[in-house]
């Protein structure tokens, strides 16, 4: 295993202490088994894992394929994954510090792309996208897994106020026409789409995030204090004024380079 320091762009401590906190628990969700299921990894494959953080995804494909390499700007989190791996004896992961704006890989190099819980830490997803169809085979595979926007403008706002709170390092959440948009202009033909809502347990959720005592309070009040659409629609549940428990919306796309000469 090798870690190659490059450009790091999230050089921000406090952006950065909020980022391996968010990201401790993502490998315990569900969703990364049905990224393998439909990433449909083979024992040949060259996988590339995008804003790999602790390197939860590239670890779970690790064992399918021939090889992964994790990227990520932020070598003081991928010295985490580092430890990660080697405790997994993970053999055939590369950790890779570098930008997902300019990736330091030869064009059509891998058969999957992976971008799970990436694309919030990243103000320009049309980049990313590109740099992903560039790297990729012709037969390749990009999976996106993430929080998903609602297309309404105010539940959007919402959105961006109830995790401008909580985690600095989650910069937005894009709709689902924004990445039909991004992966159209990109050549990319959609094969899944998948949309389902995540439960969050408000105190498991708050301890999980390692939020102090008065961001917990500011939180509260911003979902207690929500609008009737945006308690329906993140399914808000309170009692006695405390909050129960809310959801998050999230959503896995599978999409593929377009054939030359498609459309």
């Amino acid at each position: 295993m090798t870690v190659i320091q490059k450009d790091i762009p999230w050089d921000d401590t406090s952006v950065r202490e909020s980022r391996i906190e968010t990201v401790k628990d993502h490998g315990a969700e569900p969703d990364i088994l049905r990224i393998i299921e439909v990433a449909e990894p083979q024992k040949d494959d060259l996988v590339l894992d995008l804003v790999t953080g602790l390197g939860h995804v590239a670890r779970a494909l690790a064992p399918y394929v021939k090889r992964v390499d994790a990227i990520d700007p932020d070598g003081a989190i991928l010295k985490g994954a580092e430890v990660l791996v080697e405790n997994e004896h993970c053999t055939n992961i590369k950790l890779v510090g570098g930008s997902p704006y300019e990736l330091p890989f030869k064009d059509g190099t891998y058969d999957i792309v992976t971008a799970r819980m990436a694309l919030r830490h990243l103000g320009n997803p049309m980049n990313v996208i590109s740099e992903a169809r560039r790297v990729l085979k012709p037969s390749g595979r990009l999976i996106i897994a993430d929080s998903l926007a609602p297309p309404q403008p105010d539940l959007q706002a919402f959105l961006k106020n109830l995790f401008s709170n909580i985690d600095i390092s989650h910069i937005r959440s894009f709709t689902l026409a924004d990445l039909e948009d991004v992966l159209g202009i990109e050549d990319f033909d959609i094969e899944i789409i998948e949309i389902y809502p995540k439960h969050n347990d408000f105190n498991a959720w708050t301890k999980r995030y390692a939020i102090n005592e008065s961001t917990v309070r500011m939180t509260t009040m911003v979902l207690l204090s929500a609008s009737d659409r945006a308690k329906r629609h993140f399914r808000i549940q309170e009692e006695n004024g405390k909050i129960i428990s809310f959801v998050t919306w999230m959503i896995l796309i599978k999409a593929i380079p377009a054939a030359s000469g498609d459309l």
